[in-house]
C-alpha cells in the first residue's frame, strides 16, 4: 500500500527545461530591446517631420496662393508646435505660376545636424 510513487506534478527537469526556455526569451528581449527604441525614436521623428511638412506647405498655399501676394525667394523659421525643428523653404519658378517648393526641415539628434528633404509644386491663381 506505501509501495505506490505518486507521478502528479512537474520533474525537475523539467522545471529546468522551463527555466531555460524562460531565460533564453528573456535574454533575447533584452539585446533586441534597443533596437526597438532606436526604431521607435526615428518613427516617432519621421512623423513629426511629416506633419511639419504638411502643415507648412498648407500655409503656403493658403498665403502664396494668390497671385497677388508677394512671393519670397526664401522662407527659414521653426514651427511653434515642435520648436526643436527648424525648416528652410525656396521656391523656384517652373513655369508661369507655377512653383516648384524646396522644403528642408533640421533638428538635432544626439548633437548632430539632421534633415529631410520635401518637394512641393505651388500653383498662384
Amino acid at each position: 500500500m506505501f509501495n505506490r510513487r505518486i507521478k502528479d506534478g512537474f520533474t525537475f527537469m523539467s522545471i529546468l527545461i522551463g527555466l531555460f526556455i524562460l531565460a533564453v526569451g528573456i535574454i533575447t528581449l533584452i539585446r533586441v530591446y534597443p533596437v526597438i527604441m532606436k526604431l521607435s525614436e526615428k518613427g516617432k521623428i519621421t512623423v513629426n517631420v511629416s506633419f511639419i511638412a504638411d502643415k507648412i506647405f498648407t500655409q503656403i498655399e493658403k498665403i502664396y496662393g494668390n497671385k497677388d501676394v508677394l512671393l519670397p525667394d526664401k522662407i527659414e523659421g521653426f514651427v511653434e508646435d515642435f520648436p526643436e525643428y527648424r525648416y528652410k523653404l525656396n521656391f523656384i519658378e517652373e513655369k508661369e505660376n507655377l512653383y516648384k517648393v524646396e522644403l528642408e526641415v533640421f533638428w538635432k539628434k544626439e548633437g548632430k545636424d539632421e534633415k529631410k528633404y520635401f518637394v512641393s509644386m505651388l500653383r498662384r491663381r
